[in-house]
């Protein structure tokens, strides 16, 4: 019995490592970009107030009626257009202004007013972060399949993570104590790899398994929840609507039961006014609301879903979105999410040393693509999205198409650097790709504080100065990190003598 049980416990690591690497790799080429808009979209509206910079300072709170008032004849004027869902999103702490947000041509459009003063802002259009958010959660592939194909990616990543623990349990307190950059390869990539794994193990599983189960009904689609009530127009296509009532004496009325810094926003339709609690107001995702009449303003009722199934999936959506958290909270939100970027990135390097020390002529064409794909994914999707900033401040704020230009250059940019990456892997100088991406990179990210400067003096002095510092200093600290690696790439390139057309692996390697 004893023979039998140590020969199975090898077995059993084999099998997990096997287990490990495949699937790893395979889900990790898009996790790594899932992971790196999910950072991102950590602070998607900080995002998209650094993207508007003519956004002036306010204080958050109950608007005044006069702004109210300017808001409602926008919505007003926009409520008769077919299908067209207009919210009038409430000032808060991290977006002070007052938006009316509305479909206009299939395209998402806003107009936004000082919740003071009342008057218009004149805000450019952008995609804001919330390019970055809906990459990370259906990577621009539809609400069902993009959906239900990143749920099946999260699974996968639950595979890795369980086979990972059981493969690297033995040594995994000497590799997390010890981090040895100026170790021979592969030491380096399995530290950074180990250490970037277990010291944010209990978030990684938190955010995938949450991840999966806030959007179950898409595998199960009678789970689906209700949404706050949307009237129906009537069989000729038109919606019979009356005039608004006045706002300010419903959002006070909100105010005495939610809390006055706990409203979200204002959904409208032919019979009912509602006002939707704030997804900041507590950890659960409640989307708890108060309709009113829209003739005479009167409170039709409270809806909230009290259910322990319910709240069970409220907790879950606010965990994973993180919308209740303050800024320290949320800060280590991104920088777990960072550490995911980095295991799943080391992973694929890792996985790719291995094979290229076994692989000969006849197969070297898949490790070539492999390759490249890494190399298009690990450093080709974060200079996709700072070409996207770089892009947002260099097009003319009053371009029409520029929501369309901005959204493009993601994914034009992330096609024509893994093209970049695929010749380079396919001409075997793969390690030159690298040495060039991450070199852009760097420059990109620490020249970004000052792209910001000369495209926002003329609005600087009636603004809040912390998003904009807090943007520029973390693109500054990644960029250095690129600027690093690249340093550390071009230094073991220059080692090699024997290797004229030397791949990533085998530089790494030897």
């Amino acid at each position: 019995m004893t023979v039998t049980h140590k020969q199975s416990v090898p077995s059993l690591r084999m099998r997990m490592g096997w287990l490990h690497a495949w699937v790893g790799f395979i889900a990790g080429l898009i996790l790594v970009c899932i992971f790196a808009t999910g950072a991102m979209a950590i602070f998607d509206t900080e995002l998209t107030e650094w993207m508007q910079p003519e956004t002036p300072s306010a204080q958050p709170g109950i608007p005044s009626a006069a702004a109210l008032e300017q808001a409602a004849a926008v919505v007003a004027a926009q409520e008769g257009k077919e299908k067209n869902r207009i919210f009038l999103s409430l000032p808060s702490e991290r977006d002070p202004l007052l938006h009316v947000s509305y479909m206009e041509h299939d395209v998402f459009k806003s107009k936004t007013f000082h919740p003071q003063t009342g008057q218009t802002v004149p805000l450019r259009e952008t995609v804001g972060g919330m390019l970055f958010f809906s990459f990370h959660y259906t990577l621009y592939m539809g609400r069902m399949f993009g959906v239900i194909f990143v749920q099946t990616l999260t699974i996968g990543m639950l595979v890795t993570l369980g086979s990972g623990i059981i493969i690297h349990l033995k040594a995994l307190l000497p590799n997390l104590v010890a981090f040895r950059p100026q170790s021979s390869s592969p030491r380096p990539w399995i530290d950074a790899h180990v250490i970037a794994a277990v010291l944010f193990l209990p978030f990684m599983f938190m955010i995938a398994y949450t991840g999966v189960l806030i959007h179950a009904n898409r595998f199960f689609p009678n789970t689906a929840t209700e949404r706050p009530n949307r009237d129906e127009p009537d069989r000729n296509g038109h919606r019979q609507l009356s005039p608004l009532p006045s706002l300010a004496p419903l959002l006070t009325d909100a105010a005495g039961t939610f809390g006055a810094d706990k409203l979200g926003f204002i959904q409208f339709s032919p019979k009912t006014v509602t006002v939707v609690r704030a997804d900041s107001s507590r950890i659960g995702i409640s989307r708890d609301h108060i309709d009113y009449d829209r003739i005479t303003g009167e409170r039709i009722g409270l809806v909230s879903k009290d259910s322990p199934a319910a709240r069970t999936s409220q907790f879950l959506s606010g965990l994973h979105m993180a919308r209740w958290a303050p800024i320290s909270v949320r800060w280590l939100y991104f920088i777990s999410g960072c550490a995911g970027y980095v295991m799943f990135a080391t992973g694929l390097v890792m996985f790719l040393i291995k094979r290229r020390r076994t692989a000969t002529q006849k197969n070297s064409l898949p490790m070539e693509v492999a390759e490249g794909l890494a190399l298009g994914t690990v450093l080709g999707m974060p200079l996709a999205c700072a070409g996207v900033l770089w892009m947002n401040r260099l097009l003319p704020a009053d371009l029409p198409t520029r929501v369309t230009i901005e959204g493009s250059t993601l994914f034009v940019l992330w096609g024509a650097l893994t093209i970049h990456a695929l010749g380079r892997a396919f001409g075997r100088k793969v390690m030159k790709g690298w040495i060039e991406q991450s070199s852009l990179l760097s420059l990109l990210l620490c020249l970004l504080p000052v792209l910001d400067l000369a495209t926002r003096w003329k609005w600087i002095a009636g603004q809040d100065q912390t998003v904009y510092v807090a943007v520029d200093l973390t693109a500054v600290v990644l960029g250095l990190i690129a600027l690093r690696l690249s340093v550390v790439l071009k230094r073991k390139t220059n080692t090699i003598n024997n290797l004229p057309e030397p791949s990533l692996s085998e530089e790494i390697t030897s």
